[in-house]
């Protein structure tokens, strides 16, 4: 079982690697791989992740994650109170 596992895992490598040499077919690869990783992150959170849009966002991820939490409590506060 252990033989036929590598020889048919070595057999689509191979087969992979012969597939892929031909730069027309490298190119559909990387294109639909795009397509994919796209369709996964089309949400602007997700794009977005990680890069904070002001400046005190910015300093609090410096800061830590209290001084976030802080931050949002005031920022629900202050729409609740409105």
């Amino acid at each position: 079982m252990r033989k036929r596992t590598k020889l048919l895992i070595g057999a689509g490598l191979a087969a992979g690697v012969l597939y892929a040499a031909k730069s027309q077919n490298r190119q559909m690869i990387l294109g639909q791989l795009g397509n994919a990783v796209n369709k996964w992150t089309d949400d602007d959170y997700i794009i977005n992740l990680g890069k904070p849009d002001e400046l005190r966002d910015a300093n609090m991820v410096d800061e830590g994650a209290m001084t976030s939490v802080l931050y949002y409590y005031e920022l629900r506060d202050k729409a609740s109170e409105k």
